[in-house]
């Protein structure tokens, strides 16, 4: 029996969980590596303590290491949950229930059926992952002092998140199965061309119209922050038309910063936990009903500043970086890149739609619904496929972010970029050292360590110039 026999005589059901138990069984070995490198450094090396305290060092690791065992049991849930429901043929009964549904109320049509199932798999998604979402939340988070949430607040929230991702999700996949369905041999030009048309539109309007559903964006106030932005803006020529602090504290404790929009269009956010005291426009009034006054990172009385967040300094240093990404085009060449995949992978989904033995081996003998081979042949079929994107992903993001950081190094923020990600790394208790094997797959940012000496590096040669 040739090899060409043997691969059409498989079947696609078990070849495609024989890899997903491989993948299963990799990333376990990455992670259980990862876990021997928090669990036997108990205390800082030489290294380590010029980062942070002892104190700090201990808690960051024991939120690594609860975060590492919660993360492997709920890895092997997933893994079994995938396995029994795909043995069983979970997903062929599933679809027929929601046939049975539309029919109920006297309908018959693909289109709507598949709506109907996307639905009926978010309720059913929610409530399988709700506990662990919980104990991640209000256990693991809230013990080590992120969560804000209330659970009310939390519940509130993910209804939102449900129903504005239901919405788009009908808005996308509705047209998506029809134009595959219509669009005859030349489909996936029609099916790429009308995905890259909807992620630009959601681009669009995403922070106008969508964000402000779950969480507030507030102008940043005339402020010497503000005029430092500013500054920084004209001084690279960056189009920043707006600028906003997002209250991220009313989520968690943890910090961020991004730019947004294309073009000429540009806008900065800053979440309010990255600001300290000295610089934090926000902070509205004193005592007695007076603007408050913004002291200097050279300011001798240090009694305002809070133990969490950055000076006005290292936050122009952060932006300095984040703004590294927009002058390099590290927006662009990705985008370029998955849109090349997307087209790739519509154009061998129309060759392996036609096999009809694929579906048969999951359990739909006697139909082949659409969005069920969009979503066996995406999933499963292409499982191989999408694990080599993502260690490229990871590997071409891990590159960006060392060149960000020379561009900051380039404005002279060399300094203040590496004060500024020490902070980041206490405030958010990131454990500071990492297995190398795990970290090459699994961390789009370089370790603190490695990131700091190469910033140190590249302030060396500047000086050398």
């Amino acid at each position: 029996m040739g090899v060409m026999e043997i691969f059409e005589n498989a079947n696609y059901m078990y070849c495609s969980l024989a890899f997903v138990t491989l993948e299963f069984l990799w990333d376990l070995f990455l992670i259980y590596r990862q876990r021997k490198t928090v669990k036997d450094n108990r205390s800082p090396n030489e290294d380590v303590q010029k980062l942070m305290d002892n104190d700090t060092y201990v808690k960051a690791r024991l939120y690594s290491l609860e975060k590492i065992n919660f993360g492997i049991i709920k890895d092997m849930y997933d893994y079994c949950e995938l396995g029994t429901m795909t043995l069983t043929f979970f997903l062929y009964t599933f679809w027929k229930f929601s046939g049975k549904t539309i029919q109920y109320f006297g309908y018959q049509d693909e289109l709507i059926q598949t709506n109907v199932f996307l639905f009926q798999a978010a309720i059913l998604s929610f409530v399988i992952h709700l506990p662990w979402s919980l104990y991640s939340t209000f256990v693991i988070e809230e013990r080590h002092g992120f969560n804000k949430m209330t659970l009310g607040f939390y519940f509130k929230d993910s209804m939102k998140k449900m129903v504005v991702s239901q919405m788009i999700t009908t808005a996308m996949v509705t047209p998506l199965i029809y134009l595959i369905k219509w669009g005859g041999d030349y489909f996936f030009i029609y099916a790429w061309g009308f995905t890259f048309a909807f992620t630009m539109f959601i681009f669009f309007v995403y922070m106008d119209f969508i964000a402000p559903l779950f969480d507030k964006y507030t102008p940043v106030p005339p402020s010497p922050l503000r005029t430092a932005i500013e500054d920084l803006a004209r001084s690279i020529n960056f189009p920043l038309t707006k600028l906003f602090v997002v209250d991220g504290s009313k989520r968690s404790a943890h910090s961020n910063a991004f730019f947004f929009g294309f073009y000429k269009n540009k806008r900065i956010v800053l979440f309010d936990t990255l600001l300290d005291d000295t610089c934090n426009p926000m902070l509205g009034l004193d005592a007695d009903g007076n603007k408050r006054e913004f002291p200097s990172d050279t300011d001798e009385d240090t009694s305002v500043k809070k133990s969490k967040g950055c000076t006005q300094d290292e936050v122009i240093a952060v932006l300095g970086h984040e703004l590294g990404h927009w002058y390099h085009g590290h927006v662009y060449k990705p985008m370029l890149l998955n849109q090349a995949v997307i087209l790739a992978m519509f154009y061998s989904f129309g060759i392996l739609v036609k096999n009809t033995q694929m579906l048969a081996d999951f359990g739909f003998e006697d139909e082949q619904p659409t969005l069920i081979s969009l979503l066996i042949i995406f999933q499963f079929i292409f499982s191989p496929f999408n694990r080599l994107m993502s260690a490229v992903s990871v590997f071409i993001t891990r590159t960006f972010e060392f060149q960000a950081d020379r561009f900051a190094v380039s404005l002279g923020k060399g300094e203040k970029l590496q004060s500024s990600l020490v902070k980041l790394v206490k405030d958010n208790l990131s454990f500071p050292l990492a297995d190398k094997l795990y970290s090459t797959f699994n961390y789009s940012h370089p370790p603190i360590l490695e990131r700091l000496a190469a910033i140190r590096e590249e302030m060396a040669k500047k000086k050398e110039e």
